[in-house]
């Protein structure tokens, strides 16, 4: 058989650090002028979407789930009968695909459109050519 390493023993006079899920220089207890640290936001760095970005992409969202809503239908009248115009209405055929298609469009017009900020400090420090 090998020989396994000797383990260390914690002794009492040096206790192990706890270790903390906070990242390092964060803490839970925060002096007053230390800032916090968010995931959502970092100062100096501005979102990538500005406001109008939000209710372009918000308005498209709208659309699509009211062309779902469109779509989707109540029941028979009377569950022994098929009626077709129903079920083939211009509402669920024709409207909602097209609030659907028009609310993707939207949503992208959302994500492709310029942030009313300016240019993002990112695209100004790349070189001219």
């Amino acid at each position: 058989m090998a020989k396994q390493p000797q383990r260390r023993s914690n002794s009492p006079t040096r206790p192990t650090p706890k270790r903390s899920l906070a990242p390092s220089g964060a803490s839970s207890r925060q002096s007053p002028g230390r800032k916090s640290f968010s995931i959502l936001f970092r100062e100096g760095e501005p979102f990538i979407f500005g406001r109008r970005n939000f209710i372009f992409m918000g308005v498209g969202l709208l659309l699509v789930i009211s062309g779902l809503i469109a779509m989707a239908g109540g029941a028979m009248p009377d569950p022994e009968t098929w009626d077709p115009d129903l079920i083939y209405s211009f509402r669920r055929i024709t409207l909602a695909p097209i609030l659907m298609v028009v609310g993707f469009v939207v949503v992208a017009v959302g994500i492709f459109i310029k942030p009313e900020g300016g240019a993002s400090p990112i695209a100004d420090d790349a070189p001219a050519t």
